[in-house]
């Protein structure tokens, strides 16, 4: 079992990883902000202060058969991610040049697009069509291609929710087309739980997915979550068409990973 885990970009979920990990392992955190380095430290936590280009020197000192969690978001405004792709790739090779054990990037199901009805397995091909898509399946058949280095583990989140996160609250009160399109989330606890296994125990070296078991239609679902958390309900079109849209199936990974989703069920994210 490594001992270090080094997580790049710890922002929202790398704090939830990081407390659940912090009685198991050696944490190295890096963050870009120099407050943030100061909180991180009193919570017992190695503390880089590190932006995505800048020398890696300091974070590869830690990673000698060590695991690097790759948790850094190209940016939701950004739509040129070529120097983002670029510094991805570049830290990918100064950690295996540093003789990292395990790579787990934290990439999205929006590799696949949104122009399917299918059900997406993990060997479904991949249909990016955002600059971030495109650049996080850059960056996986980079990591992909690397795997006689190091083990590569591959981690495509849907859609995020936590106890202070969902997405009924951003939809608040807004009319909205496409009720019938189904919807993909995951819930931090079983993403912890799954990524705690992934480096403590069970280095999969290979594509998972992290999504709830049952896909609603978002015009019905959304409406119910607003009316649970007694916030405006979204109003939809469409609802009572046939559900459309993606579907991304996580049963073998969490097979896999032996772990039976607390929320696989979205409704009880609220």
């Amino acid at each position: 079992m490594t001992q270090n885990v080094v997580i790049s970009g710890y922002g929202w979920l790398a704090g939830y990883v990081g407390n659940a990990l912090l009685d198991k392992l050696n944490i190295v955190g890096t963050t870009r902000n120099k407050d943030k380095c100061l909180a991180l430290k009193e919570q017992g936590i190695t503390a880089i202060e590190y932006a995505l280009g800048d020398d890696t020197s300091a974070l590869c000192s830690h990673l000698q058969s060590a695991t690097l969690l790759l948790n850094i978001p190209p940016g939701r405004r950004n739509t040129n991610l070529e120097s983002f792709t670029e510094n991805m790739l570049q830290l990918i090779d100064a950690a295996l040049s540093a003789n990292v054990a395990h790579i787990v990037f934290i990439s999205t199901t929006s590799v696949y697009g949104d122009t399917t009805n299918n059900v997406l397995t993990e060997e479904s091909a991949t249909n990016p069509q955002t600059a971030s898509a495109k650049a996080h399946v850059t960056i996986e058949n980079y990591l992909l291609s690397k795997r006689d280095q190091a083990d590569i583990s591959i981690v495509r989140l849907a859609g995020l929710v936590g106890p202070d996160r969902h997405p009924a609250r951003s939809l608040s009160g807004r009319q909205l087309d496409a009720g019938n399109k189904r919807i993909n989330l995951v819930h931090v606890h079983d993403i912890v739980s799954a990524l705690t296994t992934i480096i403590c125990d069970k280095p999969i070296n290979d594509v998972l997915h992290l999504c709830s078991l049952s896909h609603p239609k978002r015009g019905i679902y959304y409406v119910d979550a607003a009316n649970a958390m007694e916030i405006d309900a979204p109003r939809f079109s469409d609802t009572e068409a046939e559900p459309s849209g993606k579907v991304i199936d996580a049963t073998q990974s969490w097979a896999r990973l032996n772990i039976t989703p607390v929320y696989g069920d979205p409704y009880r994210m609220f």
